[in-house]
């Protein structure tokens, strides 16, 4: 038998809802405020200092003050704060170099060196990219780099000279290189210049592919190999992404897609805990089974392909443990052309456990020792010992 509801009854009841419902509200707004105030206090002590500082230093320093080196040096300092190697602040001209890099641009003069006891303490060009300065100005192989900027390179290390020859797009570094008996003084200017991601062989059933780096076009160079490789009678794809570490995640994660079935390849976790698709395969180009040749030098996009292809593929790694950047970074414009790289989330694979921080370990370990790190730059593929192991690995895998 159901009972009824007096109207006094009933008024209470809502009476006392409203009640709770206003004390919860009051609750919850309280703490709300009492967390904004306490933001607000924060950034107002923050945004005071350095009004202090700004304050004391134009009153005091001794010369003209460069108002954009400061603005620039405080956004660099505000991203330095987060005491996150992979997020920074990128100036507007920065911002640009960061865009063709993405897009498969490189800036720079366009040569390779490596430093050996054989050429008298010089350095010897090993690559020359084509259509760089390098290349223009008529630089070759095989040529030795006996200066930078007047300065000698007989006693300056391989790390040295490359952070010589480095530069922002416009710079300009004068080079002094030896070809043949014949010596040459020129100006070289830092510009963006286009450089295949993917280059390919096939030896025996093995296809080869070696992807420098990953890039928009990435993806469709890869595709033409695997097709190309394929119709060639390979039965198998040796991948090469050692000292890969481009950070271009989608163009990686594109390229990815060509080698992968139908399905989803890399979860991110946000902020907010939650764990969501970042990336999925909706097509299948080749079905031929992978090996990738890994090294400390594999990172960022170069490491998660691999993880996609290990774990949506079943593709075995050859070489060394890769280098743990395990993190997801997107570049944020700001209103005056700069921006911030940061890093907006964790990499998490469809099964493999996260490699942030700890790299991907190989399945079948190959390091080279000293003798043979420091002639790499000479190995080929039909003598690389890295690739020699992997191209093994390669004809014993099948389909997953």
């Amino acid at each position: 038998m159901r009972k009824k509801i007096t109207l006094s009854a009933a008024i209470s009841y809502m009476f006392i809802a409203m009640t709770v419902t206003f004390c919860l509200t009051m609750i919850l707004s309280a703490r709300m405020f009492e967390a904004t105030v306490s933001s607000v206090n924060e950034k107002e002590a923050m945004y005071d200092k350095v009004s202090d500082i700004d304050r004391v230093v134009r009153q005091n320093y001794y010369t003209v003050i460069d108002d954009t080196a400061i603005n620039d040096s405080l956004s660099s300092g505000y991203m330095a704060g987060l005491k996150d190697s992979e997020s920074r602040y990128l100036s507007a001209a920065a911002v640009t170099e960061y865009q063709e890099e993405m897009s498969g641009k490189i800036i720079g003069i366009g040569m390779d060196i490596v430093k050996s006891k054989e050429d008298g303490g010089y350095l010897r060009v090993y690559k020359v990219y084509a259509e760089s300065p390098a290349d223009v100005q008529g630089i070759v192989v095989d040529d030795l780099l006996t200066a930078i900027n007047g300065i000698s390179t007989i006693n300056m290390s391989e790390q040295d000279a490359v952070k010589m020859l480095s530069g922002k797009s416009g710079t300009v570094v004068n080079v002094t290189y030896r070809h043949e008996d014949a010596e040459t003084s020129a100006d070289l200017v830092h510009k963006a210049y286009d450089a295949p991601s993917v280059s390919y062989s096939i030896e025996d059933t093995v296809g080869y592919i070696k992807i420098t780096n990953f890039s928009s076009r990435t993806a469709s160079e890869l595709e033409y190999a695997a097709n190309n490789l394929t119709s060639q009678g390979a039965t198998s794809l040796c991948i090469d992404i050692r000292s890969n570490s481009s950070r271009d995640f989608d163009s990686a994660a594109d390229a990815a897609d060509i080698l992968l079935k139908e399905g989803t390849t890399m979860y991110a976790v946000y902020q907010d805990g939650e764990r969501k698709v970042l990336y999925t395969s909706d097509k299948t180009s080749t079905t031929l089974p992978v090996a990738l040749i890994t090294n400390g030098g594999t990172g960022y996009a170069a490491e998660m392909f691999a993880v996609m292809l290990k774990d949506s593929a079943g593709a075995k790694t050859v070489g060394t443990t890769t280098m743990g950047k395990g993190t997801l970074q997107k570049l944020f414009r700001l209103p005056d052309g700069s921006g911030v790289v940061l890093t907006v989330a964790t990499l998490s694979p469809v099964s493999s456990t996260s490699y942030a921080g700890t790299g991907i370990a190989p399945d079948y370990e190959k390091a080279l020792d000293a003798a043979q790190e420091s002639n790499a730059h000479t190995f080929t593929v039909s003598n690389d010992p890295q690739i020699l192991r992997a191209f093994e690995v390669a004809k014993n895998l099948t389909v997953q």
